[in-house]
């Protein structure tokens, strides 16, 4: 087997520079395209929904100072179109201000007066809940030193409501002064990984896979030239001769899988036993995918026909897990991103 493995490190150094390229492509792109992707994926705006059911002043101007902050595209919609939306991921939540909101604060209360739709797979909804927050405390806070003034002097509301506001600008007048401390005491969150990275690693997974594929194209020709019946008769066996393809096949898709993949969590700074976890699985993953593949080659009777085919199931398997439209539980790539 060691034989067949160095007959084709001997062929890749007679062209080490496209050898070169297809081990190292994958990772080159980790190293040049994550800079873009991470700046891309902290300044990419988060979809929300707000449903204004009262259409009032203050309802009114919630909306435009939530439209104003950062990292959020707003979206209006009707209350029906918002839940719609979160059901369908369109939008990461939607939140509607009841009718008889500015009445609510106005009388200084704030419970139930906004009501917050999110489905399980919403994440970065936090900012938009806490921009909605922000301004309806704000405004509460108004509305209640409105109501003191008026109550207590000859102060109308209007004049005690704006005088509060101008508290809030350019900063609010009163801030928390946060003590930083160690945090190691604390029970930390499980690391998860983005979208893109999830969607990054699937690409790397498929571009291991098909280069595997393609490599069994060196056993259509050894059959087609007639070398396999040459081995035959000198060894009078081919199992050495598989075995060998075979562990050249897993040894060269592990060597572009996994290094691109490290390297991209150490980018991301993901801890390490989280590393190891994954590494470990992507392994069992693509040493499971790469033996039905094998399986699948020879069964077929090693037919140039059948490396199309594969190529093809491979690309199926990226796209209808990335797609996840369904039945993605038979394809490898879902094996991969739903993790036990």
């Amino acid at each position: 087997m060691l034989t067949y493995l160095s007959l084709h490190l001997n062929k890749w150094k007679k062209r080490p520079g496209l050898a070169l390229f297809i081990l190292l492509f994958p990772l080159l792109v980790t190293i040049l395209s994550y800079p873009f992707f991470q700046k891309a994926a902290e300044e990419t705006a988060v979809p929300v929904a707000i449903v204004d059911e009262d259409e009032s002043l203050y309802s009114t101007t919630v909306l435009k100072r939530v439209k104003e902050a950062d990292r959020l595209r707003v979206i209006s919609m009707s209350s029906s179109e918002a839940e719609k939306g979160v059901r369908k991921g369109e939008i990461e939540a939607a939140f509607i201000i009841k009718k008889g909101f500015q009445d609510t604060l106005q009388n200084g209360e704030i419970e139930e007066t906004i009501t917050w739709v999110r489905s399980n797979e919403s994440t970065l909804d936090v900012f938009a809940k806490e921009a909605i927050g922000a301004e309806l405390m704000r405004i509460s806070l108004n509305a209640k030193a409105g109501n003191t003034l008026e109550q207590s002097s000859s102060v109308s509301f209007e004049k005690g409501f704006q005088y509060a506001d101008q508290f809030w600008e350019p900063d609010p007048l009163f801030q928390m002064d946060f003590k930083k401390r160690s945090s190691e005491a604390l029970a930390q969150e499980p690391y998860t990984l983005a979208s893109w990275q999830m969607v990054t690693i699937e690409l790397y997974f498929l571009y291991a896979w098909v280069v595997a594929i393609l490599f069994l194209k060196t056993l259509v020709a050894d059959q087609r030239t007639g070398r396999l019946q040459r081995i035959m008769i000198t060894q009078h066996t081919t199992f050495s001769y598989f075995a060998g393809h075979f562990l050249v096949m897993v040894v060269m898709s592990l060597g572009l899988f996994l290094p691109a993949t490290i390297a991209l969590f150490f980018l991301s700074t993901a801890p390490l036993p989280f590393i190891a976890e994954w590494s470990a699985w992507a392994v069992v993953v693509l040493g499971t995918t790469l033996v039905i593949t094998w399986f699948f080659f020879m069964g077929l009777g090693r037919k140039r026909w059948t490396v199309i085919v594969l190529i093809v199931l491979a690309l199926g398997s990226f796209t209808l897990t990335a797609a996840d439209i369904g039945l993605t539980l038979a394809w490898p790539h879902s094996w991969l991103v739903h993790k036990p």
